[in-house]
């Protein structure tokens, strides 16, 4: 299972969920590679970015939530944040090996992240990207899945999973005071939300292309903000354009005249 996560190629599921994901988003890491060269897990971290952005398809994503859960149940599937956060994992997340196996090393890094106790940048962005991906679906965060089951079960069953529905779910009934929640889910649940905020900080970069800044803007909360400056913007420029028209043809008036 390390090698498979270290490698795509050595994973034959992945290759075929995800086969044309990797050549749309993907090819320029597989074309790079060195002949009998490892990839070190930089295709996977490639789905990853495109998970979080909800861009996979059906079969990709069904297979990602898969090598995502096994990963935040034991990070030692995970090459980079294995490699980002060594001594993070080593000087603050001392635990014995059986919570190693089931998911406490995540969760202690995710903890130390909002406590602000990782210095190394490297690692801070390897965590917050394990933030947001929870942020994308709730099963590839196996704690406050199982912290929220009977929640999930009793006022969300009937919401389509991915893309962050079951999560803004349970969002919309901490807010409501007239559900009962479960108190565990409700102080996990409260304690994501200020890791999602935390994350999205350290993970906001500019865009790269009018794509990319497209994307951002319809995946924006404010994006109804944009879309009333954009039409504000246009209205402004046509009135500039008919008032300065009039002008220049008055002017071609009287010089004719």
């Amino acid at each position: 299972m390390i090698e498979q996560n270290t490698d795509y190629r050595f994973n034959p599921s992945l290759q075929l969920a995800c086969g044309k994901n990797i050549d749309r988003y993907c090819s320029h890491i597989v074309a790079t590679a060195q002949p009998n060269e490892e990839l070190n897990g930089m295709v996977i971290q490639c789905l990853k970015d495109k998970f979080r952005e909800s861009r996979l398809d059906y079969d990709c994503t069904q297979e990602m939530i898969k090598i995502l859960q096994e990963q935040a149940l034991n990070y030692k599937l995970n090459p980079l944040l294995q490699n980002f956060c060594k001594s993070e994992i080593e000087v603050l997340c001392k635990a014995n090996q059986q919570s190693r196996e089931h998911g406490m090393v995540e969760e202690c890094l995710k903890t130390a992240f909002l406590n602000h106790k990782i210095i190394n940048r490297d690692c801070r962005v390897e965590v917050a990207t394990l933030i947001a991906e929870a942020k994308a679906d709730i099963h590839v965060d196996p704690v406050l899945q199982e912290a929220c089951t009977v929640d999930l079960l009793r006022y969300c069953s009937n919401v389509q999973s991915g893309n962050g529905r079951k999560l803004r779910c349970l969002q919309v009934l901490l807010k409501d005071q007239s559900k009962a929640m479960d108190q565990d889910c409700r102080m996990k649940l409260q304690k994501r939300i200020e890791m999602f905020r935390n994350a999205d900080t350290v993970l906001a970069q500019p865009p790269e292309n009018m794509e990319e800044l497209v994307s951002q803007v319809v995946a924006s909360p404010a994006k109804r903000f944009f879309f009333i400056v954009l039409i504000f913007s246009i209205g402004m420029f046509f009135l500039m354009g008919i008032f300065l028209g009039r002008i220049t043809k008055r002017a071609i008036n009287i010089k004719n005249k």
